[in-house]
């Protein structure tokens, strides 16, 4: 119990620490002065919520989640789905609607189903464990849903994650090879068709939903240079954060939404290589710490969890902070517990309230 306590306090800590360090990111990139509103005091108010439900939330009972995980489930599909069919109070921001708005306050469901949609995925996964077959296709089954509501928002970039996290929990529970070498080899083939349809059938991909200005970002990444434009935001990323040299500049660099989606930027600017190897040092103790408390459970419905947030929070940082710096094109993602947003906040502190449950859930098995 007591070694339960400390794997409990360390990622605490470890989300205090980001918490700090966002609000700190936040206020530097308001420094350009493109923003009237004060980030930092709703960013804070933000936290302050944001760990006041991630309290709530662990103290919840697991096996209570468990059983009624259709609820919520459906509750999550019955966010994304009003999202889709543009119901009262949605928001449409950039072309893609993707936020509810009432009162003044946006919430957007993506972020904030997060901690369900991987529940649902280590329930089902540990539930038929015993048959590998039925296993896949209820989990495949019940993801499919939610991929196709947050791709027709559309997010492209949060359905990766959701289905990278979704594909890591499948092949870790499942327990039979000729399954994960199929899992594995379809996945292969999938990606080599998309390109192969990309570069030569475009038009083909378009039946399936995809839109231009997707395949305009993936072509302005491969070749910057034709479309100047297209690639105004990164190549502005790209010299902040080359800019800020070892230890950071004095003075701000505008940069497009530096204190959202391109908020690493702002830290490579205004603290240099040294300020990103402090922010990468902490993401990796936190990853590691999820990646240790799984392998320490007991249940392997615990252990399935663990594995699913491990995946989804490092492939989101690998995600954002590859598109901040060209190595893969632009997604309009947030980087975990640094960029600014209620939604984004609220979403991170369920997923950790419920790793915290899953942790006093599977010590009371000692």
């Amino acid at each position: 119990m007591h070694e339960r306590r400390k794997e409990s306090e360390k990622i605490i800590s470890l989300v205090v620490l980001l918490s700090i360090m966002s609000c700190i990111a936040i206020y530097f990139a308001q420094q350009t002065e493109q923003y009237e509103k004060n980030f930092v005091f709703q960013q804070v108010t933000f936290l302050i919520f944001g760990f006041g439900i991630c309290y709530l939330v662990s103290k919840s009972p697991i096996d209570f989640i468990r059983k009624h995980i259709f609820w919520f489930y459906g509750a999550a599909v019955v966010l994304l789905l009003g999202i889709v069919l543009k119901v009262p109070f949605t928001q449409e921001v950039n072309g893609a609607t993707r936020w509810y708005r009432f009162a003044g306050f946006s919430l957007q469901p993506s972020e904030v189903i997060k901690g369900v949609f991987v529940l649902a995925m280590a329930h089902f996964a540990a539930k038929y464990e015993k048959t590998p077959v039925k296993q896949l296709l209820v989990m495949g089954g019940l993801a499919l849903p939610i991929l196709l509501l947050l791709y027709k928002q559309p997010d492209l970039g949060t359905t990766i994650v959701y289905f990278v996290t979704m594909f890591t929990i499948m092949l870790i529970a499942n327990r039979s090879w000729k399954l994960i070498v199929g899992i594995i080899s379809a996945a292969v083939l999938s990606v080599s068709l998309f390109l192969f349809l990309l570069l030569n059938h475009m038009e083909w991909l378009e039946m399936f939903g995809f839109k231009r200005y997707q395949f305009a970002r993936i072509f302005t990444w491969l070749d910057p240079a034709s479309d100047p434009n297209g690639a105004y935001q990164v190549n502005l990323s790209m010299k902040a954060i080359g800019s800020g040299m070892l230890s950071g500049r004095n003075g701000s660099v505008y940069i497009p939404e530096s204190h959202t989606d391109m908020i690493f930027s702002t830290i490579g600017n205004q603290f240099g290589f040294i300020g990103v190897s402090i922010l990468l040092i902490v993401f990796i103790l936190f990853i590691k710490e999820l990646i240790e408390a799984g392998l320490n459970m007991k249940k392997s419905f615990s252990m399935y969890l663990f594995a699913g947030f491990a995946m989804c929070f490092a492939f989101n940082i690998f995600e954002n902070i590859a598109m901040s710096i060209g190595l893969m094109p632009l997604t309009g993602i947030p980087l975990p517990f640094i960029s600014y947003g209620g939604s984004s906040v609220f979403g991170n502190m369920i997923c950790i309230g419920i790793m915290l449950a899953a942790i006093r859930y599977d010590a009371q098995l000692e």
